[in-house]
């Protein structure tokens, strides 16, 4: 092949791969408040990324009257292959939003279509979510992600009732376990992506600012777990794509 051909190639390569950023990030919100008719619950998610294309993604969006769908997810070394596969998470996701299914229901059936379409033998981890704005209850699966962090007046740790099932897109009819968070007003319920405990920010430091920030909005919560990440890692290389997103229930505390 000649040069010139070759360059053409590569220049085709590239809008491909600037659309399929374009296409990811277009998929997660980008607005706050992102609900601004809601005052029993404010939300923000923000990520760090460290390439073009990561494998890091966040969304939430609206169920019905009086549920909210919250999910966090991250694709294991996809390279460019990832974004197109969160992409296809995504899709699969909110296609089956109208059947009724329960969140464990739903991410089985997430998961079937994943491994049955998984060319590339890509995983990844995913934690979902259903906030009901009338209790503060949230049933959520956890797939393999790393465990939210629950803060609460005066402290912040693990949700007592934690638990967690197997990946996606491994094997298909995995059956998913829920369990319930109750958040009371002014609780905040942080999740996060792997990359940033990769990058030595713990639990434990994350706790720490939750509760320093305990006034704090969504948005800001997530602003200051960002500076202090920042300030930790100061100039080491980071190795994977770091998002928090914050969860905090309206409401006098």
């Amino acid at each position: 092949m000649e040069k010139e051909e070759l360059m053409k190639e590569l220049e085709h390569l590239q809008r491909q791969l600037a659309m399929t950023v374009s296409l990811k990030f277009h998929l997660m919100p980008d607005q706050y408040p992102f609900f601004p008719d809601l005052d029993q619950i404010d939300i923000y998610g923000d990520q760090i990324s460290l390439a073009k294309v990561g494998g890091d993604y966040f969304d939430f969006f609206r169920i019905d009257n009086d549920h909210i769908g919250i999910v966090v997810a991250d694709i294991f070394d996809g390279g460019d292959a990832a974004a197109l596969y969160m992409i296809a998470f995504k899709l699969y996701l909110s296609g089956e939003l109208s059947m009724g299914f329960t969140p464990a229901e739903l991410i089985g059936v997430v998961n079937n279509r994943l491994a049955a379409a998984n060319e590339d033998n890509l995983c990844l981890s995913a934690w979902y979510g259903v906030y009901e704005l009338s209790t503060g209850i949230i049933t959520a699966v956890n797939a393999g992600h790393e465990p939210p962090i629950l803060a609460r007046a005066g402290g912040a740790g693990r949700c007592e009732n934690e638990s967690s099932s197997y990946l996606l897109a491994v094997m298909e009819n995995i059956s998913y376990e829920s369990y319930e968070i109750r958040l009371n007003p002014g609780d905040r319920l942080l999740l996060y992506t792997d990359g940033v405990t990769k990058a030595g920010f713990t639990e434990e430091m994350m706790q720490e600012t939750l509760k320093r920030c305990e006034e704090e909005n969504a948005e800001e919560i997530v602003g200051t777990l960002q500076d202090d990440f920042f300030e930790f890692v100061g100039d080491a290389k980071l190795k994977d794509d770091a998002t928090f997103l914050c969860v905090k229930r309206g409401g006098e505390s």
